[in-house]
């Protein structure tokens, strides 16, 4: 049996400018981090020829199919059919958290199967290559209107500045003056209790033909641009928090789908309980919020929140990676 291990990822900087239709007019860069929160996929080899079907699929519901054709599971049917696998499978999915919450689950699912079937097939596959193939998978494949980062994130693990201009990116991990695991020591994830399908709040969010969103998208690249320097050149984190808050403001502005009631009150409560800034993660409409609070404040956050609401991490420096069990 062998086994992916994929983390989920945190988005701080540049959401929304690592889509084509935006980087093939101007460059943009977003900064973000894989986090050690997973999602494990395990693969076994069994005889088919045995039995009156050729897969087998285990997730929240279990699949038993003649044909890869047949696998109702939308993402596994496409890679299964891409690559064909047509028999001798059986695929159970793990995850330490749910889908649908912000934290790029769809993409790393992608990236961790893509990584397994590609150990299966004893193949090597580079981080680059796999996080190309995972954003062809969904885009191309699906047809889902995702953007580039959160696949990237969850082949290359770490802290990264992704640089996009034109059709091309460039990966740089994040080096700082400051520590770190200071800046992760001050970050907090507040769940809004929402889920909610990324594709779906994009398409409503974004146009290229809409000046005025286009406007947002670029104030919110230069904020992006404006922490990559803070990154370079600081020796205080003082800056995340205003910067994070300036970013949620303009893409609040981009639509009315990307906020909604719950999601304010848990970002003003935050915010009266001592953090200096956050926004929410991923495509908006629901999922985490991420908010920046300094340790002298960190009781009074705490206090205002449910412990059942909130969630703590640490980085994750390897990306997508195989295991294999004898």
């Amino acid at each position: 049996m062998i086994f992916t291990k994929t983390p989920f990822r945190v988005s701080f900087f540049g959401g929304g400018t690592d889509f084509q239709k935006y980087f093939r007019k101007k460059n943009s860069i977003v900064i973000g981090t894989a986090i050690d929160k997973y999602i494990y996929i395990f693969l076994n080899k069994f005889y088919s020829n045995l039995f009156d079907h050729n897969l087998r699929i285990f997730y929240s519901k279990n699949e038993f199919v003649k044909y890869n054709y047949n696998i109702k599971h939308k993402v596994i049917n496409k890679i299964f059919i891409n690559e064909k696998l047509k028999k001798d499978v059986e695929l159970h999915i793990l995850s330490e958290l749910p889908s649908y919450i912000g934290l790029g689950s769809s993409s790393s699912f992608t990236v961790g199967l893509l990584k397994l079937i590609n150990s299966y097939k004893k193949k090597n596959i580079n981080k680059k290559k796999l996080a190309d193939k995972a954003i062809y998978t969904e885009q191309f494949l699906l047809n889902e209107n995702v953007g580039y980062q959160d696949q990237i994130l969850a082949s290359y693990g770490g802290i990264n500045a992704i640089k996009f201009e034109k059709d091309k990116y460039k990966v740089e991990l994040i080096k700082t003056k400051f520590d770190i695991k200071k800046l992760i020591n001050n970050l907090f994830l507040v769940y809004t209790g929402i889920k909610r399908t990324a594709s779906n709040v994009e398409n409503k969010k974004f146009s290229p033909s809409n000046k005025q969103k286009i406007k947002y998208l670029d104030n919110i690249n230069e904020l992006s641009f404006e922490a990559y320097d803070c990154f370079q050149k600081s020796k205080s984190i003082d800056f995340f928090g205003d910067l994070l808050h300036q970013t949620w403001i303009q893409k609040k502005k981009i639509h009315k789908v990307v906020s909604n009631k719950i999601i304010d009150n848990i970002y003003d409560k935050g915010i009266e309980a001592g953090a200096s800034g956050g926004k929410l993660l991923g495509a908006g409409a629901g999922g985490f919020v991420l908010f920046y609070v300094d340790k002298n404040k960190q009781n009074k956050f705490l206090k205002a929140f449910n412990k059942k609401n909130y969630l703590k991490f640490n980085i994750d420096y390897n990306g997508s990676r195989t295991y294999e069990i004898k």
